[in-house]
């Protein structure tokens, strides 16, 4: 009992000494009790536009309360961290002064923020998207229940539609969110929310949300570095969107295709014009590309069939490095030519010819014009037969 007594009075003059009369104007107070989290750790980090930096450390007291002051320079993004997979995220703004509440054994569908109204939103924004999450969860357990059922794939096609609605109805309330805050800092955290695996927003099929909310933080927090980086965002996507524009009018069918000048493995240059009076398919790959190595065992059937007449394949790899790309050539048996500078997704080739994806074909004749784009492994034998009994030649 003494020692309780003690550690109160302690408590007590740890919290004067950070105020109980709100925060100055270039400083934020974080205060709060939290349900089973009584002698507890918290820690605080702080989500810049490329990292999550730890800022500080806090800890609870036996009846789950905590008191925290710092001064910030504007506002940002901060993770009130109990766990590594139990945290939420909080949006202050200088001269906030937060009470927090919510049960730290499960903090997102918990809590309850006072005082600082972005923080009030994510945490809107958090309890909507751990329903959404309880919703596939339970999709799940319900799947794994019928694993073994005579009727499985049929459930499965069902609960699969299911997954998807599950999908598509958090991605509209992310837009609605959006829609209804257009000068809260919040709707950033919104505009790249994931669900699992997957971006809710992408720019190439949402990029008003991005471009409006941009112009509206703009006005609200014009030097604020969050919104700083939107705009730098939508400006990279706009220059990119008009180059892929470009590209896509020198990539049309019929046209000649911009020719690729890379190193094979041993370093030499080899010029994709090299190949000119061939028929050839421009093969974008890599090693580490499952779908890739499936897709090198059928061209390798159509390129025995076909090399002798005049048939050759131009690969082009986006491996990181030299090692991995030579492995996945010995591995899968290549014999046709194979070209990369190892940038990866980086490398100029992948904008030249719009790549968004791989393996990605293009099919050139031998006057080095686009025959197909987009080509699939499974529909280059009949689009060479067509090639090929077009030139009684060959």
């Amino acid at each position: 009992m003494r020692n309780t007594i003690l550690w109160l009075l302690l408590s007590g003059s740890i919290v004067a000494c950070t105020g109980p009369g709100g925060a100055d104007k270039d400083e934020f107070v974080l205060r709060g009790r939290l349900d089973h989290g009584g002698d507890i750790p918290i820690r605080l980090e702080e989500l810049t536009t490329t990292d999550v930096i730890p800022l500080d450390s806090l800890h609870t007291a036996p009846d789950g309360s905590f008191s925290y002051r710092t001064r910030i320079g504007e506002a940002g993004f901060f993770i009130f961290r109990v766990d590594q997979d139990n945290a939420i995220t909080l949006l202050i703004e200088p001269g906030e002064d937060l009470f927090l509440t919510g049960d730290a054994t499960r903090l997102t569908p918990t809590a309850e923020v006072a005082g600082s109204p972005g923080s009030a939103l994510l945490a809107e924004l958090g309890r909507e998207q751990w329903q959404s999450y309880q919703k596939a969860d339970s999709l799940r357990d319900l799947l794994r229940e019928k694993r073994y059922e005579p009727d499985y794939q049929q459930f499965r096609d069902s609960m699969m539609a299911s997954f998807r609605d599950v999908f598509h109805g958090q991605q509209a309330y992310v837009m609605r969110f959006i829609e209804e805050n257009p000068t809260s800092l919040a709707s950033i955290i919104a505009l790249y929310q994931y669900f699992g695996s997957r971006l809710l927003l992408k720019e190439k099929d949402h990029f008003e949300y991005f471009e409006g909310l941009s112009q509206s933080l703009s006005e609200a927090y014009p030097t604020n570095k969050h919104v700083v980086d939107l705009r730098r965002r939508v400006s990279e996507h706009r220059r990119k969107e008009a180059q892929r524009r470009l590209a896509e009018e020198s990539l049309a069918i019929g046209a000649v295709a911009p020719d690729i000048v890379l190193p094979d493995p041993e370093g030499n240059q080899v010029p994709l014009s090299s190949l000119k009076g061939k028929v050839v398919l421009i093969d974008f790959w890599a090693a580490w590309c499952p779908p890739c190595r499936e897709s090198n065992k059928i061209l390798s059937k159509a390129y025995e069939r076909y090399r002798d007449r005049g048939f050759e394949i131009y690969g082009v790899s986006l491996d990181r490095t030299l090692d991995q790309w030579v492995l996945g050539i010995e591995e899968d048996g290549i014999d046709w030519v194979q070209v990369s500078d190892l940038r990866f997704w980086n490398s100029p080739v992948v904008s030249l010819y719009n790549v968004e994806s791989i393996p990605h074909a293009v099919l050139i004749d031998q006057d080095m014009r686009i025959v197909a784009r987009g080509l699939e492994a499974a529909d280059l034998e009949t689009a060479l037969s067509r090639l090929f009994s077009q030139d009684p030649t060959r």
